[in-house]
């Protein structure tokens, strides 16, 4: 049984049982040998762009025997994937702006998913706006710390509901709240510190967008005020 932790063991604890999932970008293809393994699924498809990545996934696959449960593909995003095909979808370790990206493009083909779990490394604001303005559910977010760094997993399906929310929410999940994540409060620390860096250089800058500024302003006002209110 393949040994994975950390970020990599909370994206395939939140997949759940599923027929066939994708894992887009695969690298290594660890989580869908574990996906396959720990008898989430019976089969599963492993995809990325480069063929670097894909021949070490094969390699990994090999080694545990599971060439004829899980396909590796070639190409660009979902793209590789045929409208309905999947019942989940798995895109991690990349941008909050490209896995939107990558969702734009395929938006039909993941429309029809069951589940669909996001881990941006960063940009998770954007990626967030763009899932409720576009129909997308989030179910719920997982925070997980790993190699020292935080990171936030999203568990989020397709329901054609067009949703808004506090800015505040886009960039720290309000699923974080509710759950309770008992890593949100060093994640708040790290976005408020963040956040007082940006308000800190528009404050510096000798043109001075107003507007800009006062909008992060505001910002990091919600953030330090649910820190203490969460504490």
């Amino acid at each position: 049984m393949i040994n994975i932790r950390g970020r990599l063991l909370t994206i395939a604890s939140m997949v759940g049982r599923c027929k066939k999932p994708a894992d887009v970008g695969t690298d290594h293809a660890y989580i869908p040998i574990y996906l396959v393994q720990s008898g989430k699924c019976d089969y599963a498809i492993a995809t990325d762009i480069k063929k670097g990545p894909l021949k070490k996934a094969a390699k990994n696959i090999e080694k545990y025997k599971l060439s004829d449960r899980i396909e590796l593909r070639l190409g660009n995003g979902i793209e590789p994937i045929q409208k309905g095909e999947c019942d989940a979808f798995i895109i991690s370790g990349i941008g909050g702006v490209v896995i939107t990206e990558i969702i734009k493009t395929s938006v039909d083909v993941l429309k029809e998913a069951n589940t669909i779990i996001l881990q941006p490394t960063y940009y998770d604001e954007v990626l967030r706006e763009y899932l409720l303005n576009s129909g997308f559910c989030i179910e719920t977010e997982s925070l997980v710390r790993d190699e020292g760094r935080l990171y936030s997993v999203i568990k989020a399906k397709y329901d054609g509901v067009v949703r808004s929310d506090d800015d505040l929410y886009y960039y720290i999940g309000r699923a974080l709240f509710e759950e309770k994540d008992p890593l949100l409060n060093d994640f708040l620390k790290r976005r408020i510190d963040i956040q007082t860096r940006i308000v800190h250089g528009i404050e510096k800058s000798i043109q001075r967008d107003e507007k800009a500024y006062l909008k992060e302003c505001n910002l990091l006002r919600k953030m330090k005020d649910s820190y203490t209110q969460f504490l």
